[in-house]
């Protein structure tokens, strides 16, 4: 295993993160969320799911997963999960995510393995109910703009498509050429290992996807949805026929969000009207109410026609950004969704809406955020590497220098000059005090280049140091924005295989910390 040695830091130390639903008021948790998470919590929400989620659903979501993962190579726990899925006393931990070029950016690798380790962690520690993990596809997502590209050794892929629609029902085409670009970076050995995690073979980008996925993560149980099913979206049809016909996630959702703002919080995701798309060949079009029924792109529907198409044709129905999360807990046994700050802000708005339609509001979570630091770094400064860069030049010219002091006392002669130029004309009159306030100017801007000149001249000193304090900097923000963001995974496999970083990751990451975790590589021993 790949030594990682962890450190955590509180979140208000670190640049780039900001408020978590973690650090909501008391008040604000009671009222827009399920309250805080805990091993008590989790199992309470047990109970409470095992009241509200019925029989029925079980069996088709069993029946589901046992077609899906026929056609695909299962792990011994997965097939542990499976099985107990079948049982009332099992629930779903619950994370996802866009369809990313090429695994996308880290943070899919740590929500991953966040739910596989919390689920871990409450089947060790007590035997009344199982756990089983899961990772929901955002298959039916449209934006391919968004997760087209990905970002490894400094360099840009992206996959060339003039696809559209929902991107999970992509065909494959174009795919093989961009990894096998991606791939070309790599020495023999890690290249070939890599070859056969992202083979192409025939179908859609999703089923693609549900195999790389569990190739990665399906020795440890993983269990992966994709909710573009039509049986699946049939347990739904109930709650999307409300949808069109009395809009009521519009209502509730609006009426969340004032309270939102009124508590001083954002609201993250747009209400609309009707929170369902139509999907056709290549199209994922919105739904748009009118007098006489609803507009689809330029087409006029009855009402009475769409609704009697949803019972025929669930599947050409999706639930947009505030729906999809009803969908999932409607047909799942889930306790706990994981996910992004901005995942958990769009839920926030979401408990009445549940309440409504008497879906069981479940526990929400921030996932855990992570760095992976570059070699060789001084860990006595890791604190350090964490803040402004700005901040950090700044703090290193302070240390290395006996600038605070020279500057100092400068400023304290300055100051005794100036003081007894001013008391020198003292008895000349406003004109002397004109000319003299003029010299004081001149004295000020000669000292303020004199140390402006002063710095250049440390800062080309320590130049070597600095510019290493950049290059760490550039790792740990590329672009300016947190790595976890941004960069793959591959990134770091270029002597280590994936699947033993994946290990050696999963090993740390800590699913009940609320602090950053930064992973130091050891250095390794003969």
């Amino acid at each position: 295993m790949i030594p990682l040695k962890r450190y955590l830091l509180p979140r208000t130390d670190v640049d780039g993160f900001g408020t978590p639903i973690e650090q909501w008021s008391t008040q604000n948790k009671h009222t827009f969320l399920n309250g805080e998470v805990s091993k008590t919590s989790l199992l309470r929400q047990c109970n409470t799911k095992s009241i509200n989620y019925s029989s029925e659903h079980r069996t088709i979501l069993c029946s589901y997963l046992n077609d899906q993962y026929s056609k695909i190579t299962t792990t011994e726990a997965q097939d542990k999960n499976l099985s107990h899925l079948a049982k009332d006393n099992t629930f779903t931990i619950t994370t996802g995510h866009q369809l990313s070029l090429g695994l996308g950016p880290l943070f899919l690798i740590y929500k991953a393995l966040h739910v596989i380790n919390l689920c871990e962690q409450l089947n060790k520690e007590q035997p009344d109910f199982h756990l089983v993990p899961v990772f929901w596809l955002a298959s039916e997502d449209h934006d391919f703009e968004e997760i087209k590209a990905t970002q490894f050794f400094h360099k840009d892929f992206a996959w060339d498509t003039n696809q559209t629609g929902p991107v999970g029902r992509f065909e494959t085409s174009g795919l093989k050429e961009t990894y096998q670009a991606m791939l070309s970076l790599f020495q023999e050995d890690a290249r070939q290992e890599l070859t056969d995690l992202f083979h192409v073979g025939e179908g859609q980008y999703a089923e693609h996807y549900k195999v790389l996925l569990n190739n990665l993560f399906g020795s440890y149980g993983l269990l992966i949805m994709d909710g573009d099913n039509p049986e699946l979206k049939r347990m739904f049809n109930p709650i999307m026929k409300k949808e069109l016909e009395h809009p009521f996630v519009f209502e509730h959702v609006n009426a969340t969000n004032q309270g939102l703002e009124e508590a001083g919080q954002k609201v993250q995701a747009f209400v609309r009207p009707i929170n369902l798309f139509y999907l056709t060949e290549g199209k994922r079009s919105r739904i748009i109410p009118t007098s006489n029924g609803y507009r689809i792109d330029e087409i006029e529907c009855e009402k009475d026609a769409l609704i009697k198409e949803l019972a025929q044709f669930p599947e050409r129905f999706s639930p947009n950004v505030l729906l999809r999360p009803l969908y999932q807990e409607c047909i799942l046994p889930n306790i706990c969704y994981v996910g992004g700050s901005g995942e958990m802000a769009y839920w926030a708005q979401l408990k009445a809406t549940f309440s409504a339609v008497n879906v069981e509001f479940p526990l929400i979570q921030t996932r855990v955020s992570a760095f992976i630091t570059p070699d060789n770094i001084e860990e006595s400064m890791l604190q350090t590497y964490f803040s402004d860069l700005s901040s950090q030049i700044e703090t290193l010219l302070s240390k290395k220098s006996n600038r605070d002091a020279v500057f100092n006392a400068l400023d304290e002669e300055v100051t005794r000059l100036k003081l007894r130029m001013t008391e020198g004309i003292s008895s000349f009159g406003n004109e002397a005090n004109k000319w003299c306030g003029a010299q004081h100017a001149s004295i000020d801007s000669s000292i303020s280049h004199y140390k402006k000149r002063w710095q250049k001249e440390e800062k080309q000193q320590l130049d070597s140091q600095i510019k290493r304090l950049e290059r760490i900097h550039r790792e740990l923000y590329p672009n300016k924005v947190p790595q976890e963001r941004q960069m793959n995974l591959l990134h770091f496999c270029g002597n280590h295989s994936i699947h033993d970083w994946i290990a050696a990751l999963k090993h740390q990451i800590d699913p009940f910390s609320k602090d950053i975790h930064i992973f130091v590589k050891a250095h390794e021993t003969a």
